[in-house]
């Protein structure tokens, strides 16, 4: 039976409320994570993070992150960086807490438009921005039978974004994300990301694999007492 995503819209992102909800949930900022190799330290501290929180039940003590500039920025910038997307496009962007799938998977989107859109929204410095720019219209000037789908310029702006906002499609069950980069003294790009089932079957799977790790590691740590 496929689960159906709860929508939290009482909760304010990065409240303590927030906070508490995330322990022991993979969200879509650990996506990369996840779907890196099982070798990798990515992975491996995703798992070590899943294994603590589940027996503690509280945020893992050395991983606790407390912000930066980039995410300080962000939090400045995204009201505006909203609010400039609605007047250019005309649509109307509802703000959700997060949305849950289950007792292991979360995302939380910066905005909901409509039945079947997420709105996911970055705030990078002038050069990186003028980074994305050059690449998006590096590919304008090629021939149309040439040019890239917007799920191709984002893996080819940063696969990391790519694999955040299929996981929040995984999560959410919807069909496009809308990845808005912005900077207010640039021009803003939008590109709309449809759902890609082959990764979304990958992250289903790695899913299953990385409880059934948790669960058999923190099984053995139980024996320990």
């Amino acid at each position: 039976m496929k689960l159906k995503p709860s929508y939290r819209y009482d909760i304010v992102q990065n409240s303590e409320e927030w906070m508490q909800e995330r322990v022991r949930r993979i969200g879509a900022s650990n996506a990369a994570d996840l779907l890196m190799p099982k070798t990798t330290k990515g992975y491996q501290n995703l798992k070590d993070r899943l294994v603590e929180e589940t027996i503690t039940g509280i945020e893992t003590e050395s991983k606790k992150f407390f912000g930066n500039a980039y995410t300080e920025r962000g939090h400045e910038f995204e009201p505006i960086a909203r609010e400039d997307f609605e007047f250019r496009t005309l649509e109307s962007v509802e703000i959700v807490g997060m949305v849950i799938l289950d007792e292991w998977s979360h995302c939380s989107p910066d905005g909901l438009i409509g039945k079947d859109t997420l709105h996911q929204i970055k705030c990078p410095i002038f050069n990186t921005q003028k980074k994305y720019l050059s690449i998006v219209n590096d590919d304008k000037t090629r021939a149309e039978k040439y040019r890239l789908s917007d799920n191709d310029l984002l893996k080819k702006i940063d696969t990391g974004y790519y694999k955040q906002l299929q996981y929040e499609l995984y999560v959410s069950d919807r069909k496009v994300n809308i990845w808005t980069s912005f900077h207010p003294n640039l021009p803003a790009i939008d590109l709309n990301i449809v759902r890609d089932e082959d990764m979304i079957f990958n992250i289903e799977n790695s899913l299953k694999e990385i409880k059934a790790e948790v669960l058999k590691e923190v099984e053995q740590i139980k024996l320990l007492k």
